[in-house]
Order: structure tokens, then sequence, then C-alpha cells
């Protein structure tokens, strides 16, 4: 048997004295998980209201009538697919089509809004302009 569930006037004492140490420990940390908890809302609470705060500080920018951008149209033909576009240097697109089976690459030229350049990737044996 364990010393601490033999009941004799001697571990008594013993048993009854770690009861309350254990009681003490347990409401303290209680108190602590309760305090922690408090805060926590707290915190959250002020951050909230904060994040209102700024949603309307932001909305203020987007509002400005002061915006100015210039239009570009650019037509692809009909049966091409769109895959992706994506911005490279010096204000230039790239557009990457899928048209008639092959791979399209456009880059257009946003200043001077023109194509700058046209690449079809078709499917060969090799890498390059040969075809073998």
């Amino acid at each position: 048997m364990s010393k601490i569930s033999d009941l004799k006037p001697v571990n008594t004492s013993k048993l009854s004295s770690n009861i309350k140490l254990l009681k003490i420990i347990a409401i303290t940390l209680g108190i602590l998980i309760i305090l922690g908890l408090f805060f926590l809302f707290w915190g959250l609470a002020k951050s909230y209201n904060n994040l209102e705060k700024n949603k309307i500080k932001d909305n203020s920018f987007l509002v400005s009538d002061d915006l100015q951008y210039s239009e570009f149209d650019f037509f692809q033909p009909k049966g091409s697919q769109l895959i992706s576009s994506s911005l490279g240097e010096n204000n230039e697109i790239l557009l990457r089509y899928l048209y008639k089976g092959n791979n399209v690459l456009v880059i257009l030229n946003t200043e001077k809004k023109e194509v700058k350049s046209i690449i079809t990737l078709k499917i060969g044996k090799e890498f390059g302009n040969k075809n073998k």
C-alpha cells in the first residue's frame, strides 16, 4: 500500500496539509485563468474597436474622385482563351493564351499602347526554331 492512503494518525496530518496545499494551488490557478480570460476579451474588444476606425480611414482613400487612369483596349481572336497575365518591367504586360492548340505569348507595351511581340509556341521534337 502507498503511504498516502494509509490513514494512520501520523499520515493524516501530512495528507490534510497536502490537500490544503493542492486547494490553494488550484484556487490560485483558477483565479489566474479567469484573470487571463478577462484580459484576453478586453484586448480583443479594444482591437475590434480600432479595426472599425481603421476601416473608416481606409474607405476614405478609396472614395476619392481624383483617380486617373488610361484605358487600353486590346482585342483577342475568337476561340482564344486567356491562361495568365503578368506585369513585367518597363510597363509591359505578358499575356499567355491558348489558341488553336498552341500556347501564344503576347507582350504589350502599356506606354505606347501597342503589341510589342507575339510568340507562338508550337509542339516539335526539339527546342528552338528547327522542327526535325
